[in-house]
């Protein structure tokens, strides 16, 4: 037999008051509009570029004080080899390279997805085909298939496509 007795809805504890804000302009608590200064600290782009700079000081004034180039390099001589490498280096050339084998693997994993889903929905054996490829490859990481790739397909962009087709 079915209950057909209305239901409470959710119990509201009264002690707790939610009063809306007004839109337009931040505030401190009794209503007053904040000051330049406060305003500003009320903006989270200037608290997180706050707390970045004094990231940045703080490694540059360690690296300094280790005064060892090899173990923690400054932020400026991080900064100096990024502007190198970017401007007259090869880090663009390297970077597309990088791009081109992720966007291979890609649409490599894309389109063996879609052909053993398509297997999949179409036959009994393409569903256990994939139920057993899935239970075989589920439990492990890419990574550990890279030194079995490298021996399979050596020291190039095959064995990283396989990798990332895993992955």
């Amino acid at each position: 037999m079915t209950d057909l007795r209305p239901r409470p809805g959710p119990f509201v504890r009264p002690e707790f008051e939610h009063p809306a804000v007004a839109p337009g302009g931040a505030a401190d608590a009794a209503g007053a509009p904040l000051g330049p200064i406060d305003w500003l600290l009320d903006q989270a782009w200037v608290r997180r570029t706050l707390i970045l700079a004094g990231l940045v000081l703080l490694w540059e004034a360690y690296a300094r004080a280790l005064g060892n180039p090899l173990m923690v390099p400054s932020f400026s001589d991080t900064v100096a080899a990024l502007w190198d490498a970017a401007v007259d280096g090869p880090l663009l050339g390297r970077t597309l390279t990088s791009l081109r084998v992720l966007l291979l693997g890609y649409a490599g994993g894309v389109l063996l997805a879609a052909v053993l889903t398509g297997l999949a929905v179409s036959s009994r054996i393409g569903t256990d085909l994939l139920s057993t490829l899935t239970a075989m490859f589920n439990p492990l990481p890419a990574i550990a298939l890279l030194p079995l790739a490298l021996l399979w397909f050596g020291l190039g962009t095959g064995s990283l496509v396989f990798v990332i087709i895993h992955s």
